[in-house]
């Protein structure tokens, strides 16, 4: 698969702009019941000392992505500097999503391990400093009741689908090798945590940069941030809260997280003194 696929896209882009969502002009391919559809998150932020990783894009991102693209190549601007602002604008953008990011991101004390004094810089002054991707970058549809819902299935699931194994080999795995050697990832979920270590395994990446996963920042996972940051106790879930399938997995990664992060903010602690 082509990593960068820009220029093949932007007249549809400037053309349909937000209106493109869905269309069959964005469709990379489909198989069986899933399907890949293009987004212009092709920038690679190299300096980054955070690495966000994802399952894959939304429909939201998709729409905040292709509304940017449209604006920035109707204003003139150059590739680079539309892709650029296009993943600013668009990466867990959202509304529903943002707040609850940088949520657990004020948890473990991120603005101190980044030196920032506002998590919310990193999706503006301190852009910079944060890398926004997916373990299969494009937008990934699986069907469900007749309709695309966003793919949200396992990382074993992610390798058995030829398209999505593809995006992952071809756009996510190289990226890794262009990023500062020093960046720290976190996953949003089982599937970005189960995809980062197998980068480690398999030696794309060093294992003191996986911090681990946090809860994913969705609304759609209910009170699954709120378990996951221990504002909300098990026994107060209600009897079909769909997070206490998850409550083993959210407490192991809560706890890994916590655990590794208050060992990078000792030592520099220590290197300060």
């Amino acid at each position: 698969m082509i990593r960068n696929m820009f220029h093949m896209y932007k007249d549809r882009l400037a053309n349909f702009g937000a209106a493109g969502v869905g269309r069959p002009e964005f469709l990379l391919g489909r198989e069986g019941k899933y399907s890949l559809r293009y987004i212009p998150f092709e920038h690679v932020n190299k300096e980054a000392k955070l690495v966000i990783v994802g399952i894959t894009p939304g429909p939201n991102q998709l729409e905040l992505a292709y509304e940017s693209a449209q604006r920035m190549i109707k204003a003139g601007k150059t590739e680079s500097e539309t892709l650029i602002e296009i993943k600013k604008h668009g990466a867990f953008g959202s509304s529903t999503m943002r707040p609850n990011l940088v949520k657990m991101l004020n948890h473990f004390g991120f603005d101190q391990i980044l030196g920032v004094s506002d998590i919310n810089s990193l999706w503006g002054s301190n852009s910079r400093l944060l890398h926004s991707t997916s373990v299969i970058p494009h937008a990934a549809f699986d069907v469900k009741q007749g309709q695309d819902s966003p793919f949200a299935k396992n990382f074993e699931d992610v390798i058995k689908c030829k398209i999505f194994h593809e995006c992952f080999m071809d756009c996510f795995v190289p990226s890794l090798q262009e990023i500062n050697t020093d960046a720290l990832y976190i996953g949003l979920g089982r599937c970005p945590e189960q995809a980062l270590s197998w980068c480690v395994e398999q030696g794309y990446l060093k294992k003191e940069q996986v911090l681990g996963a946090f809860s994913h920042p969705s609304t759609t996972g209910g009170s699954s941030v709120g378990y996951y940051l221990r504002e909300v106790k098990l026994e107060y879930l209600k009897t079909k809260n769909p997070v206490r399938s998850r409550a083993a997995w959210l407490d192991s990664a809560y706890e890994n997280m916590s655990k590794n992060t208050s060992l990078i903010k000792n030592i520099a602690k220590n290197n300060a003194t």
